[in-house]
């Protein structure tokens, strides 16, 4: 009876051990990088026995969303089952760790091994110290006897310096070796241990072969953000638009030699429509608060109109690489691939991105657009005449908003920004201020004045503005300024002159489109009359 317990024991155990854990190798190889996130692509093969197989892919970051993750299915087995978990006891052998650390061996005991001979140089020097004193038996020497003891005693302390020096050199050449690489190994220490999350899948295979996996998953560890490169050698020539990403990875695991895709899609945001609810509306009962109970709980509301926080840009110039000036660039090997809900960029060429939240230049696309040039002034604001670009097929590069970098004939003129979402069928890019075009705008004090009429107050103001081009071309010139409006019934404005102006009756918005010939200055007049009660008194104006 107790030998058919032990074979029916024994029988249990073969059962539960048919197959055993097995770590695989699969590095990444596909990185699809989101505005905020990425999927990332594990590949690798293994020797699958026939049976039920039990895989460990491990060292995944920790930041892993655990219900995207992904088995790719294969014709080679069936998929049974998979799990994800944490295990911060194991760590991943790593081959680059175990470099490290023999390196680090390797110098100890070289270190270990100058300062060895370094004090067998050092008590030979003071061995020949302690014994330079000359003494014969007769207390005196040959002259020759002399010179040659005198030689012997300077050509070996002479070695002895120079060894030492030669010691010393190699010891600080060794230190910053070891430190450098004391560096590295606490970088990859530290992945180690932000990177505790292990999927744990289980094959089932007809027979033994090999095959390949593929484990997909998104994280929040990485993600992009794009800026643009407008170049532009004079108003008659196109503009070269590139089109650039900056991506960061922090995810705790480096990205070797990978197939980028970037895409404008965000996992994050979900992909449930929202509901909408019933909207009531109801009579408004105020209520009172008691000043003195403001400190028991009571907030004082925020008030509407409030100034909001500015905004801040840096004003940098930014280095442009050389990749944009003629040579080829990735925008070379992007294949922009449009789906319902998003726009991907593949990047044919393999990318180092390292897990230290730099951010990484990929330049995505580098078109040259047609563009319609114009420049725009508001002399009551600003006596400067900018630049502006106005350009029609904008939609087909799938824009997003974000910083510009802007360059006019060869040099950089400043930062913009480029948001699609104010554009509607031109897209209007600033390319900067123009000292070739000088604004002028005068008071014309002639025709400012101030009266009473018929029991009401009457102000007069009248300006001069004037533009000069310098430049041996003609340009096209809009220029803005504006009348006053009332909101009053007791305030009257009175549009006097506007040499040919246009006037927007509900902004009060006056703009000239005028062509300038070469070297040439236009001059337009705006003048209106305020009338208003002469008991009251009128700010602003």
């Amino acid at each position: 009876m107790q030998k058919i317990a032990w074979i029916v024991l024994f029988v249990c155990t073969s059962m539960t051990t048919t197959f055993a854990q097995k770590q695989i190798e699969a590095n990444i190889s596909d990185v699809t990088v989101f505005l905020a996130g990425a999927q990332i692509r594990h590949k690798g093969s293994v020797t699958l026995k026939k049976g039920e197989n039990k895989l460990i892919l491990s060292g995944l970051t920790a930041n892993m969303d655990v219900n995207s993750i992904q088995i790719i299915g294969n014709p080679d087995y069936v998929i049974l089952s998979v799990k994800h978990r944490f295990n911060y006891e194991s760590k991943k052998s790593n081959a680059r760790v175990q470099s490290i650390q023999d390196s680090l061996k390797l110098l100890a005991f070289q270190n270990a091994e100058r300062a060895s001979m370094r004090n067998v140089y050092n008590e030979e020097k003071s061995f020949l110290q302690t014994n330079r004193s000359i003494k014969g038996e007769n207390t005196l020497l040959l002259k020759e006897d002399l010179a040659e003891m005198a030689d012997f005693y300077r050509s070996r302390m002479k070695e002895i310096e120079y060894k030492l020096l030669e010691l010393n050199q190699n010891d600080r050449e060794s230190n910053e070796k070891i430190s450098k690489l004391q560096q590295q190994l606490s970088q990859l220490n530290s992945q180690n241990s932000t990177n505790p999350s292990e999927i744990e899948f289980v094959l089932q295979s007809a027979d033994e072969k090999k095959s390949e996996v593929e484990i997909a998953y998104i994280t929040n560890g990485a993600g992009w953000t794009p800026y643009y490169d407008l170049r532009s050698e004079d108003i008659e020539s196109d503009i070269e638009f590139t089109y650039r990403a900056k991506v960061y990875n922090s995810t705790g695991n480096d990205w070797k030699r990978v197939n980028l895709t970037l895409s404008t899609g965000n996992p994050s945001a979900g992909a449930q429509a929202p509901t909408i609810s019933p909207w009531y509306v109801n009579f408004y009962t105020p209520q009172v608060y008691d000043r003195r109970n403001r400190s028991e709980g009571y907030r004082q509301p925020y008030l509407d109109g409030a100034p909001a926080a500015a905004l801040e840009y840096k004003d940098e110039a930014s280095i442009s690489s050389k990749l944009t000036n003629g040579y080829t660039t990735t925008a070379s090997y992007t294949t922009i691939v449009n789906s319902s809900v998003s726009v991907e960029f593949k990047i044919g060429v393999k990318y180092d991105i390292d897990s230290d939240n730099e951010p990484v230049e990929v330049v995505m696309q580098k078109q040259k657009l047609k563009a319609n040039y114009k420049y725009v002034c508001i002399p009551k604001l600003d006596l400067s005449a900018y630049l502006q670009a106005e350009i029609t097929d904008w939609m087909q590069y799938s824009l997003l908003p974000g910083e510009s970098n802007i360059y006019f004939q060869g040099t950089f003129v400043g930062n913009g920004y480029i948001d699609p979402a104010m554009a509607n069928d031109t897209l209007q890019l600033s390319l900067g201020k123009d000292a070739g075009i000088v604004v002028k705008r005068d008071q014309l004090k002639d025709f400012c004045k101030t009266g009473v009429l018929g029991g009401k107050k009457t102000i007069t103001k009248a300006f001069e503005i004037s533009v000069m081009n310098t430049k041996k071309k003609a340009i096209q010139m809009e220029i803005l300024d504006q009348i006053p409006m009332s909101n009053n019934a007791e305030i009257e404005v009175v549009v006097d002159e506007l040499s040919m102006g246009v006037q927007d009756v509900k902004t009060g918005l006056v703009t000239w489109k005028e062509k300038i010939e070469p070297e040439s200055t236009i001059k337009r007049n705006l003048r209106f009359t305020v009338k208003y009660p002469k008991k009251q008194f009128i700010q602003n104006l």
